[in-house]
């Protein structure tokens, strides 16, 4: 028993004895201590129903828990089963398996990489790789799109495909990479006469790879600054 009960029955004792002086003082207690008893029992006994319930609602919160984790991964598994189809479509991945960088931004931009099957790629034309970039395609006018390698040619589109430059692979002299500020990189491309330069690019491993696949496909060397 608790200090502060103690102290509440010395209390109660005190008024019972005082409204009844004139009465049986072991009746009185007899029924004092039972109504104490019941007082205590019924405490006890909603204190282990609020412990039940906290359990139980323990539980619940458990569960929920447990099936919005479940959803979520049936959801992420049913995504990325879109995903990779929508790979398999635009990209050749019988010969070149996608990285986490082309998961990622056809995750993002899928009604782009969609619009390529249907209004860019000519019959049995597919991507080889693909970065997203500025091009500078003047002094002046710089543009900020994909460039991509296919299986046929060399492309660069913005994303709402109101512009297009399109480059042939044999045309391509070598390739060299280049910094661009504190985190950027650059690809520089010599086409022929002319120099084509991306930049504004931040991820160097997908760019390496992009790179690669132009010299590989115009069977050029990479030449690095």
């Amino acid at each position: 028993m608790g200090v502060y009960q103690e102290l509440c029955y010395k209390v109660e004792d005190f008024f019972v004895k005082t409204l009844t002086k004139n009465q049986d003082e072991t009746i009185i207690r007899e029924k004092v201590t039972s109504y104490r008893t019941k007082n205590d029992e019924r405490l006890l006994q909603l204190k282990e129903e609020k412990k039940k319930d906290a359990v139980e609602q323990q539980r619940i919160r458990v569960q929920q828990k447990q099936e919005r984790e479940r959803v979520n991964l049936e959801k992420e598994a049913a995504e990325k089963r879109e995903i990779e189809n929508l790979i398999s479509q635009v990209m050749d991945t019988s010969n070149y398996s996608y990285t986490a960088y082309e998961f990622n931004e056809l995750k993002r931009n899928k009604v782009f990489f969609q619009s390529l099957l249907t209004n860019v790629f000519e019959p049995n034309e597919k991507a080889l790789t693909f970065i997203y970039c500025e091009y500078d395609k003047t002094k002046k006018q710089e543009i900020k799109g994909y460039l991509i390698p296919t299986t046929k040619r060399i492309l660069f589109l913005n994303k709402s495909l109101t512009f297009m430059d399109k480059f042939r692979y044999q045309t391509v002299i070598n390739v060299n990479w280049f910094k661009d500020g504190l985190l950027e990189k650059g690809l520089k491309i010599q086409y022929g006469k002319r120099r084509l330069e991306f930049d504004e690019i931040f991820d160097q491993d997908q760019m390496q790879r992009v790179g690669d696949i132009i010299l590989n496909k115009s069977n050029k060397r990479l030449i690095k600054n």
